[in-house]
């Protein structure tokens, strides 16, 4: 196995353990053995335990942002209301991989401060986005920054609900909420 897919495989081993019973079961010792390598090849292709903890935020923070552009990317032609196509977007995300967006909607037990700080920069990259698509979408709208807020906080409940109750939390459920509160907070823009 090469280096590179070595050191995938690690991250993968250290996630599965993380989502499953939170960061601080993710052991050197546990990771390896659950890894099939020595202890010594985590240090030498991490560092540490906390690099290795950071490596697998930044990874999975990639993937999150990649998913999470390419779902807005994907509303900007004309049609249904841009705002719930985007929710739409970014909940076939969540359903295509849970587990790295459960690792930022719903943080495990023990999580290090890097990943609330990657968790802070995506949500202001989030909110930003949000309020320059209202102020394109509803140039009148009396308060875009704090519509945006209340949006970002009702899209990422009704994820953390898709993620701990899928069974409950259908999409079809989701989308109706979903329509619902945008067409209350956001009246002037194609329901």
């Amino acid at each position: 196995m090469s280096a590179e897919a070595r050191r995938e495989q690690i991250l993968d081993v250290t996630h599965a353990i993380i989502t499953a019973e939170g960061f601080h079961a993710a052991t050197p010792n546990r990771i390896a053995e659950t890894a099939g390598v020595n202890r010594s090849l985590l240090y030498q292709q991490f560092g540490d335990p906390a690099k290795l903890f950071v490596a697998l935020i930044d990874r999975e923070a990639a993937r999150a942002a990649a998913q999470f552009a390419q779902a807005v990317s994907s509303t900007s032609d004309s049609g249904a209301n841009p705002a719930l196509r985007a929710f739409d977007s970014v909940l076939d995300a969540v359903d295509a991989s849970p587990a790295t967006w459960r690792l930022f909607l719903l943080p495990p037990q023990g999580a290090p401060p890097e990943l609330y700080e990657r968790l802070n920069q995506a949500q202001a990259i989030v909110r930003e986005h949000l309020i320059a698509r209202l102020r394109r979408l509803g140039p009148d709208l009396e308060d875009p920054e704090y519509t945006a807020r209340i949006l970002q906080a009702v899209c990422r409940e009704l994820l953390q609900l898709r993620l701990t109750e899928p069974e409950s939390a259908t999409r079809e459920r989701l989308h109706s909420l979903a329509r619902r509160f945008g067409s209350e907070l956001l009246p002037g823009i194609r329901p």
